[in-house]
């Protein structure tokens, strides 16, 4: 079922994160470099260049076996002045394709990594968890403790 508000998608996006931002003390904006996410992060830097919240918390969860140009974008959005970035570079596991090793461990300890780390990023995990998917929740656990956090993240779904 479709509503029509009368007004743009854009006017309608920057509405939602301006509530965000009015609702939540802390904002993050995760981002894989990919097209949805980056929509995310432009529009969420635009409400908190509005609402005066500079810099905009960025997140990524580097999953070292990037593409280079995944790298590239997100260097240019770590590197904006208007950001205070959370780029994780951490060991942790993700499920393989493959029949002989099921786990691909990123930034494992000890092995020799595909590309090297950042420097204005955050190598050790103290995150309790070396699963990809519970990194989020236990990231903002421990970085925010206790404080009303918003996170926002460009997901298509198809």
């Amino acid at each position: 079922m479709r509503y029509y508000s009368g007004k743009s998608v854009y006017e309608a996006a920057l509405e939602r994160i301006r509530f965000i931002f009015d609702e939540f003390p802390e904002v993050v904006v995760a981002i894989s470099g990919g097209k949805d996410s980056t929509v995310c992060y432009h529009l969420a830097l635009e409400v908190a260049r509005e609402r005066g919240r500079l810099p905009l918390k960025v997140m990524f969860i580097d999953q070292e076996s990037e593409y280079p140009f995944t790298i590239d974008q997100i260097r240019k959005d770590m590197g904006n002045p208007e950001v205070e970035p959370i780029w994780l570079q951490v060991p942790f596991v993700l499920g393989n394709v493959s029949l002989e090793n099921p786990w691909f461990n990123c930034w494992g300890e000890g092995e020799e990594w595909l590309r090297d780390k950042e420097p204005n990023s955050i190598h050790e995990n103290t995150f309790g968890t070396d699963r990809f998917y519970k990194l989020f929740d236990n990231v903002f656990r421990e970085m925010f403790r206790g404080q009303k956090v918003a996170r926002i993240g460009g997901v298509r779904y198809t």
